[in-house]
């Protein structure tokens, strides 16, 4: 009786850690990986998580090319409705933007919110990139920082008006979520689970 209890006992830790997973399939580096995101039907410039994303879970995203005028957003909403946010970090066609530090070229979802993945375009005369941005601002709503120069010759109440740059194209290539921007920029990501341990075998 007590070796069909063991058993029983498994399998259902077995299911729920199937369903906890589902999105998690292959594996990548000691971590379950999921290529599930999604564009959001309602906000056609807006990214989304995948569903089974879960606290403590990695998301790795990559700008493989930005125009010098293009800031990709990684933003996270402070409550239910979203009427609170938060840049997580920010990248421009050099990289991480500042003023805060990037210690890893991942980052941990935290509880509490939901997320969103952008890019906004700030018309510029000439090649200049702001290379700051302010944390606390409006969902959606990108709020470089820089010099006053650079202000002088950025159009942002235009970007304002227009608001994320639309997807041209969203697909999953080689494990890894694929998003193709209206003006040719693209950025790869992928959600991470570490593995979890095996369960202890019993006598």
């Amino acid at each position: 009786m007590r070796t069909v209890l063991v058993t029983l006992l498994a399998v259902v830790a077995s299911m729920a850690a199937g369903t906890v997973h589902a999105d998690f399939e292959r594996h990548w580096g000691g971590y379950l990986t999921s290529s599930d995101f999604r564009v959001d039907a309602e906000r056609p410039g807006v990214i989304l998580l995948p569903a089974g994303v879960l606290a403590g879970d990695l998301l790795r995203i990559r700008p493989l090319r930005l125009n010098s005028d293009e800031y990709l957003v990684l933003q996270k909403c402070l409550d239910a409705e979203c009427r609170k946010a938060q840049v997580v970090r920010a990248w421009n066609a050099y990289g991480y933007m500042g003023p805060y530090p990037v210690l890893t070229n991942t980052v941990r979802v935290e509880a509490g919110g939901s997320y969103l993945l952008w890019l906004q375009r700030v018309p510029t005369l000439g090649n200049g990139s702001f290379k700051l941005y302010d944390r606390d601002a409006p969902p959606l709503t990108f709020e470089p920082a820089g010099s006053p120069e650079l202000f002088k010759v950025a159009d942002l109440k235009a970007a304002q008006a227009n608001g994320p740059s639309h997807v041209k194209k969203a697909g999953t290539e080689r494990a890894e979520f694929v998003v193709t921007f209206d003006r040719g920029s693209v950025v790869r990501m992928q959600a991470l689970r570490a593995t979890p341990s095996p369960a202890p075998s019993t006598p």
